[in-house]
């Protein structure tokens, strides 16, 4: 099955129009393809070659498209308003939860050839446009009306009485017509033998000893990994054998990990004839390269002692299966735009105990080693990236009332599709930590600092990925307006209300996104009801990551004290500190002539507390959030 929807065209269809619906990833097929949705253009006949279908109507319609309009509560009127103004935002007539298919329109004005006039009881006018952006709350005519599926099983129907012939903008209404009409298709999945394959290994008698051995040598370990207590050692000496056993027995099913495997058999067994101490992982960590061979649906089998970013604290024995996750866009960008050799996008088969927590990234900075190799590899596992964004993001806009685009909906429907998503914005954010102008060195690796400077530089990466996504729209990229809303939605609905207050530096950073956003009116909270200009969020995002950008190339040629002087002001510029900050009254209050050391200490734990709408969205979705730990899909 296609990752993006498929048309089918009956009538002609502007060049422009076509090519919009194609950069996006729409395909257009012939009426034998089995199409998603046909497409039914002005004086055209509908041909019932799909399930759904989008009809452009013009002021005399066919009998064929008025019989079917009639059938869903829709009325074609032969007389319109003539030219009007899609104004944004938009006023909704439907409710909260239908998709906002004037989403990508700002003052555009087109010619509404006939009005539409609609039964209550069987459609729902999606949209209600403004006729004149200066009167406000002024309604205009039906432009769009989005008809469900009727009850005798035919599909859904989205009607546009609009010429968007006129305007290059008007381009988007089409394609958020074609992917709200397309919302009816079944998800996306893996081919059945790539699903087989990985549920045979995930439920291998052998795996699944292995993953409940480490699970009860995991309890006789303590924190450094060490089992100190010499009368647990003869339980310990028998779990390890059995473990050395399964992952024997489990070679032949990833060969590409063979010397890696065998490594890690004989660091466990000099771990056992050493007594139990601190393990040493090294000779197995330096064979493990899963960066040489990025093939999509690749497996692997890890076994180490390790710690687990955000989620186990203690270096204990971790086993992991996953799978590679490496889509044919991402390797072109990775091969032609964004060279990351570091990078190794997976997905999770199952887990031990310390990956059933919020952890999403396996690093060989976490392994237990007796010394620090060079490190030539980094995993993050997109699925629980996707999985967390897909549930927290629906219940923030729910619970924000936001009316999403119909692709931003699909991207919440869909976890391949999130997925891919996550990997390509993962690419180009991991790389941007060692590009640009920067003052530091790029990981900042053992400097303590203000944690608001890692806020910044982790905003950093995710606008410049967003900066690119843009780009890479406008190239035909179709993955790439997905990547927006991921690092919009990420960033201003998951991560303010994820984990605690102390130091949350990821936090910040969306704090301050949705800040700026609101406070030059690219979003707005009004009657309780989030709403956003979408054609202004693409300037208004890579604006604030310039302004990042520019406070870098500045610092470059300042003293490390006034880089942190000047980064704290352009965050406290849009953010409101803390009453009792110290940074807040300036140079006059901070020991700007001590160390240092000073400086961070002054540093409240909360040195920029949640708004009033972020305490409130926290408590309303805060069970949802809570829930995502562990979560793979």
């Amino acid at each position: 099955m296609t990752l993006f929807p498929t048309v089918v065209l009956t009538g002609a269809l502007p060049p422009a129009s076509r090519a919009h619906l194609e950069r996006h990833g729409v395909a257009v097929v012939g009426a034998d393809d089995d199409p998603d949705v046909e497409v039914v253009t002005a004086g055209a006949v509908p041909a019932g070659t799909a399930r759904a279908t989008v009809v452009l109507t013009g002021a005399h319609p066919s009998p064929e498209v008025v019989t079917l309009l009639h059938t869903r509560g829709v009325t074609v009127q032969d007389t319109g308003p003539g030219r009007v103004t899609l104004g944004r935002p938009v006023p909704l007539a439907g409710a909260p939860v239908d998709p906002d298919l004037l989403a990508w329109t700002s003052d555009l004005r087109v010619d509404v050839p006939a009005t539409l006039t609609l039964d209550p009881d069987t459609a729902r006018a999606a949209v209600r446009v403004l006729r004149d952006t200066d009167a406000e709350g002024a309604t205009g005519p039906v432009v769009v009306a989005l008809c469900d599926s009727a009850a005798d099983g035919a599909g859904p129907v989205v009607v546009v009485s609009a010429d968007l012939d006129q305007e290059p903008a008007a381009v988007e209404v089409l394609l958020d017509a074609v992917l709200a009409a397309a919302a009816h298709r079944p998800l996306t999945v893996e081919p059945s033998a790539a699903a087989d394959a990985r549920a045979d290994l995930a439920s291998h008698p052998a795996w699944l000893r292995l993953r409940d051995d480490v699970g009860a040598l995991r309890a006789l370990q303590v924190k450094d990994g060490s089992i100190p207590d010499t009368d647990a050692h003869p339980e310990a000496r028998r779990l390890a054998a059995a473990i050395a056993a399964a992952v024997s027995t489990l070679v032949p099913f990833v060969p590409h990990d063979e010397d890696y495997l065998a490594a890690v058999t004989k660091d466990l067994a000099r771990w056992v004839d050493d007594g139990f101490g601190v393990p040493d992982f090294l000779d197995s960590l330096v064979l493990f390269h899963p960066e040489r061979l990025r093939v999509d649906g690749l497996r692997h089998l890890v076994l180490f002692p390790m710690y687990t970013q955000n989620g186990s604290t203690d270096r204990r024995f971790e086993a992991v299966l996953l799978e590679v996750r490496w889509p044919d866009v991402v390797a072109h960008l990775e091969a032609t735009r964004f060279s990351n050799a570091m990078f190794v996008p997976v997905r999770f088969l199952d887990f031990t105990a310390g990956y059933d927590t919020n952890s999403a990234v396996l690093f060989p900075e976490t392994v237990a080693v007796r010394e620090i190799p060079v490190f030539t590899w980094g995993a993050i596992f997109a699925d629980r990236e996707a999985a967390r964004f897909r549930r927290v993001v629906r219940a923030a806009a729910e619970t924000t009332r936001l009316a999403l685009p119909p692709d931003a909906a699909r991207l919440l429907d869909d976890q391949r599709l999130a997925e891919e998503t996550f990997v390509l914005w993962d690419l180009v954010h991991d790389r941007t930590h060692m590009r640009g102008d920067l003052p530091f060195d790029p990981f900042m690796i053992k400097q303590r600092m203000p944690y608001f400077l890692y806020s910044l530089e982790e905003l950093r990466c995710d606008l410049t990925a967003f900066r690119h996504a843009v780009a890479l729209e406008r190239d035909g990229v179709p993955h790439a307006r997905y990547v927006q809303y991921a690092v919009l939605f990420d960033r201003i609905f998951r991560f303010p209300v994820t984990g605690t207050r102390v130091r949350n530096y990821d936090g910040l950073g969306g704090q301050l996104l949705f800040a700026s956003l609101h406070q030059h009116h690219v979003l707005d909270w009004t009657d309780s009801r989030l709403t956003v200009d979408w054609p202004r969020v693409p300037d208004a995002v890579i604006a604030l990551g310039e302004q990042i950008e520019q406070l870098y190339w500045r610092s470059i040629d300042r003293p490390k004290t006034a880089h942190w002087l000047a980064a704290y002001e352009l965050v406290s510029g849009t953010l409101t500190p803390h009453p009792a900050s110290v940074w807040a009254g300036g140079t006059a209050a901070l020991p700007v002539d001590g160390l240092p050391k000073d400086l961070t200490d002054a540093v409240l734990p909360d040195e920029f507390p949640l708004s009033m709408f972020y305490e409130a969205l926290a408590r309303k979705i805060g069970d949802v959030v809570a829930s995502t730990s562990g979560i793979t899909a």
